[in-house]
């Protein structure tokens, strides 16, 4: 009898006899994914050689897409920023009335497609001309005033600028009573937004072709880590080690791969603005024009950080789901 208590004591202190809580439970779970992610960032580091190549390739990958993506973004910015040039000009004929000016203005606000108009008078042109062209002295032996008055149209441009009814509207306008002339600067704005649409699907297809390039490149060096490794894989799975368990330590190596690469993809898009910022800005100034040129921000940097973040822990799940199921033990 008092053998049987003592075998049933026995057993209630075994490993089967032992009921592990939930926060245990979790706090095991905790630990042994820190080990694991502290053990793959050493053996990365034991790999001087191979995890830096490793990661520059894929920081090249990432850091060309999003280069092409920030000079499609600023020159778009930039696009913005003269937005106020796409008008159009229209000359009053020499003589008019002022009745039929102030017809012609009204006629001119109350088209649809119209934002804003401003009138020039010939008068106030010519003071203009005379502050802006230095031939202010030559001007003076003029007997008549030479320009006409003009409205200064500001049409409403949403999205891209079709070419077909830009020149509706300017014949419309040019058909208006004592409308002598009209031109249009919106063309230059029209080629422009072709340019950078062409850019977004450029910075499409790109990024799309070196993203595959990444998942190829953390996918092989994924294989070549199973590979060195295959006997211990064997002897975890001979003990019981589950599929889940032997694939965390590859995951976390493909994870890391992909962080450092974007981290190095944003040092590099970081050094190249700050290098080329200067001469931009000194090209600006002679333009008169305060533009400066945007980076990645808060936002894009995170953005990359996850993209890398996702392509090498995908490349690592394709490769050990791949070449994982080829590692069984016999």
């Amino acid at each position: 009898m008092a053998a049987t208590d003592n075998n049933r004591d026995a057993n209630q202190r075994g490993a089967s006899g032992q009921k592990l809580s939930f926060s245990n439970r979790w706090r095991a779970y905790k630990s042994h994914h820190r080990i694991t992610l502290r053990t793959s960032f050493n053996k990365m580091l034991h790999e001087p050689l191979q995890t830096i190549l490793t990661v520059m390739v894929i920081a090249i990958a990432l850091t060309l897409p999003a280069a092409l993506y920030l000079t499609v973004d600023n020159v778009q910015q930039l696009g913005s920023n003269f937005e106020s040039s796409a008008q159009i000009t229209v000359f009053v004929q020499k003589g008019a009335k002022t009745k039929a000016i102030q017809d012609l203005e009204s006629q001119l606000t109350t088209m649809p497609a119209v934002a804003s108009v401003d009138y020039i008078s010939a008068k106030q042109a010519l003071l203009e001309f005379k502050a802006l062209s230095g031939f202010g002295s030559a001007l003076r032996y003029l007997e008549d005033n030479p320009l006409p008055a003009i409205f200064l149209v500001q049409p409403r441009v949403e999205g891209e600028i079709d070419l077909a009814e830009t020149k509706k509207f300017v014949e419309a306008i040019g058909a208006l009573p004592v409308v002598d002339d009209v031109q249009v600067d919106m063309v230059w704005l029209q080629r422009l937004h072709s340019l950078i649409e062409m850019g977004h699907k450029l910075v499409l297809a790109l990024g799309i072709t070196l993203g595959i390039g990444v998942l190829l490149v953390i996918g092989n060096t994924i294989r070549l880590a199973i590979e060195s490794r295959r006997d211990e894989i064997i002897v975890v799975k001979l003990v019981g080690g589950t599929n889940a368990y032997v694939r965390r330590p590859f995951l976390y190596t493909g994870l890391l791969l992909g962080l450092l690469g974007a981290l190095i993809a944003s040092i590099m898009l970081f050094s190249g603005l700050l290098w080329m910022s200067s001469s931009i800005e000194n090209l600006a100034s002679l333009y008169q024009s305060q533009y400066r040129i945007e980076g990645l921000g808060v936002a894009g940097f995170f953005t990359l950080m996850l993209l890398g973040a996702v392509f090498g822990l995908g490349g690592a799940w394709i490769a050990v789901g791949k070449h994982l199921r080829d590692i069984e033990p016999r």
